[in-house]
């Protein structure tokens, strides 16, 4: 009888965030009368999926988030997630340029949940042969104590990972020609307007080389140059946390490799190595601000901006069509200019000396966040998904 869900864990995601990911929606699985069952395949991952297949039948769906399973192939070369032969959701947290192997693949009864609506569009026009792309932003991740602003440790807080772009540059540099010109070319436009996909900036860069591309061609090349993405990341993350220490705030600072930044060696900023998810969690709610910087979400947003709102505690991020369609500024998030930076860091300051505003726009957005963000309504959102399928 199919009536278990299958909640796959292929791969560690940053800090096995995709472990808590996981175990949210079991919870909410069964909450609602469903049987599941966890399939961790760090270990025996032959053998697991050998017992899978035999039981298949027990089956009615299975989920896995950033899913190595799209490489897996029986010894006839039949793709594992058709042999299967249940609904497959894949649950991708970056941007589908990253994962251009298995999205091109024809698998049947696959399906794709994106975090943000321009990757959703992306994959609905580049990879049409994927019948269902599916919209649901991850959840908010509610801390075991949630403090009040005189019981929060760090006035501004940054989590996140950083690779010198000196280093990425390096790379760019042993490119071809060709390809490097074009790299640098997406770079200095995508730096000189926020607002600029990726896919937007290649397209341009099409039209101007004059170079036509069918579909797959377009998404296998920037799958190729996925490097912009990389370099722009920690280029921008560079430049606003030293803007950040520049402006004397108290700053706190937790990731792997965010010591590489020198001008973070200042003594108003305190330099952690990277932590567990459950631990950033909970500093996040130890926060009066959290400041956030992923510029490559223009159709939605980490979500350690959802975690930082359900657990009042203001949070600063990027200023885009997504956010503020969908956030009101200055009332329950802050939007910034990340042309700007020393203006984020001039308002921050402010705020913290307002304990006024920094509550009520925190608690302003707890309020909506408790009622529209959490993992229940994620779970909710993913139930009502497999009851129509």
């Amino acid at each position: 009888m199919r009536d278990t869900i299958l909640l796959f864990e292929s791969r560690d995601l940053c800090y096995e965030s995709n472990q808590y990911f996981m175990e949210q929606l079991n919870q909410e699985f069964q909450r609602a009368g469903y049987k599941t069952e966890i399939c961790d395949l760090s270990l025996d991952m032959e053998e697991k999926l050998e017992d899978v297949l035999k039981r298949r039948q027990e089956f009615s769906a299975a989920f896995d988030f950033n899913s190595r399973l799209t490489r897996a192939e029986m010894e006839d070369g039949t793709p594992f997630i058709d042999a299967l032969s249940i609904p497959f959701f894949n649950y991708l947290v970056d941007h589908p340029l990253y994962h251009h192997g298995g999205l091109r693949r024809k698998f049947e009864n696959y399906s794709v949940i994106c975090i943000d609506k321009r990757h959703q569009e992306y994959i609905k026009h580049y990879y049409p042969h994927i019948k269902n792309v599916f919209l649901v932003p991850l959840g908010a991740v509610e801390a075991g104590k949630i403090q009040t602003l005189e019981e929060k440790r760090f006035d501004l807080l940054f989590l996140g990972t950083y690779v010198p772009a000196e280093e990425i540059y390096e790379e760019i540099s042993d490119y071809p020609w060709e390809q490097k010109k074009e790299v640098l070319t997406l770079i200095e436009w995508m730096e000189a307007e926020p607002e600029f996909t990726q896919e937007d900036a290649l397209f341009q860069y099409l039209i101007k080389t004059g170079e036509e591309l069918t579909r797959e061609e377009f998404a296998s090349r920037l799958h190729r140059d996925y490097i912009v993405d990389r370099y722009l990341r920690f280029l921008k993350r560079k430049k606003i946390l030293s803007e950040a220490a520049k402006s004397g705030i108290p700053l706190t600072v937790v990731g792997h490799g965010l010591a590489e930044i020198p001008e973070l060696h200042s003594k108003n900023v305190t330099i952690y190595p990277g932590v567990g998810f459950a631990v950033s969690a909970q500093m996040i709610a130890d926060a009066k601000i959290l400041l956030n910087i992923t510029p490559g979400f223009l159709g939605g947003v980490h979500d350690r901006v959802y975690s930082a709102r359900v657990n009042r505690t203001l949070c600063f991020t990027e200023k885009n069509p997504y956010t503020e369609s969908h956030f009101m500024d200055g009332e329950e998030i802050v939007l910034y200019d990340e042309r700007k930076p020393e203006r984020i860091f001039e308002l921050a300051w402010k705020l913290l000396n307002d304990r006024e505003a920094l509550v009520r726009i925190a608690g302003n957005a707890c309020e909506k966040a408790m009622l529209q963000e959490t993992w229940q309504c994620r779970g909710q959102q993913i139930l009502n998904i497999i009851r129509n399928f």
